[in-house]
């Protein structure tokens, strides 16, 4: 099979040396590749050996999309720092089958040993030696760790943890339900305007714990068995943590997915291999290349 040179004047000559030295693009293509991934991934496994490199990292946090220095990021963590203010993580706790809502003995128990687990979330920090990551636990609240705020007497008031411990009768816990709907700081926050449902507060040091501390109390949760409320983690640095690490897990789904269908629909259109293939690899090619570049 003779090769034949293609030459017009009306072509852009990278155009015309690329078609006219197939092979020689192909290998060059195939070089370029391997070197960039190659760059773009030894730096993750030698990191040592090769600390002139970058390796990769994965941010999603949106701030991010923000210089440091941009006005309205250093505002907020002025005031964030001003006001002692923590990133948190809020559960909120329903019970639709009982006429008390969640202030029955059952779910009050539960909710305390959900508490008392949130609080032993620390550990070590490895970024600040003698210091300590996870749940701020003097922030947190909860009915096991508010005050109850009482008058005792003439010239008197009395402190006392709001729940002390899980009720042990549906009137005691009706009774914490009452006194936490008279303290105006828990009325609309920690409990629910119709005293149905309540509320945890969990503060975080750092609110990239936001999805390591949902994934933890999910599985204390599973271990409570047959229960009748239900449980809902959200705030915003869960929000912000969980949409970044399950985006990239939906996209080691769908985009294999998406290049099967490609695949099939030019193998619709064409019915031949090589016109199927040729646009594949250079999309493959192409997205590759940007990524190890950036």
């Amino acid at each position: 099979m003779t090769h034949q040179n293609y030459d017009t004047g009306s072509v852009n000559p990278i155009v015309l040396f690329s078609i006219n030295h197939p092979k020689l693009i192909t290998w060059l293509m195939m070089i370029f590749t391997v070197v960039i991934i190659s760059l773009a991934a030894l730096p993750n496994f030698f990191p040592k050996e090769l600390p002139y490199l970058h390796s990769i990292k994965v941010d999603t946090d949106p701030e991010n999309m923000l210089a440091d220095d941009e006005h309205a990021r250093v505002y907020n963590q002025a005031m964030k720092k001003e006001f002692s203010l923590s990133d948190i993580v809020v559960v909120g706790v329903t019970n639709e089958h009982n006429a008390q809502g969640v202030f029955n003995t059952k779910t009050l128990a539960n909710i305390d040993k959900l508490t008392k687990f949130a609080l032993s979330l620390t550990w070590l920090d490895a970024d600040q030696p003698g210091k300590t990551a996870g749940v701020i636990g003097i922030d947190l609240l909860s009915p096991s760790t508010v005050d109850n705020i009482e008058q005792g007497g003439p010239g008197t008031v009395n402190f006392s943890w709001l729940m002390p411990s899980p009720p042990a009768s549906d009137a005691e816990a009706l009774l914490i339900r009452d006194r936490a709907k008279k303290i105006p700081f828990l009325d609309g926050t920690l409990i629910s305007d119709d005293g149905q449902a309540l509320a945890l507060y969990i503060p975080l040091t750092d609110k990239h714990l936001s999805y390591q501390l949902r994934e933890e109390l999910l599985t204390k949760i599973a271990e409570f068995g047959d229960i009748e409320e239900s449980y809902y983690i959200t705030g915003l640095p869960v929000a912000e943590n969980t949409f970044g690490v399950e985006m990239f897990k939906q996209m080691a789904i769908s985009a294999p997915l998406a290049m099967l269908v490609i695949f099939l629909l030019l193998w619709w259109f064409f019915k031949r291999l090589i016109f199927v293939t040729s646009p594949m690899i250079v999309a493959m090619v192409c997205a590759l290349s940007t990524m190890g570049l950036l």
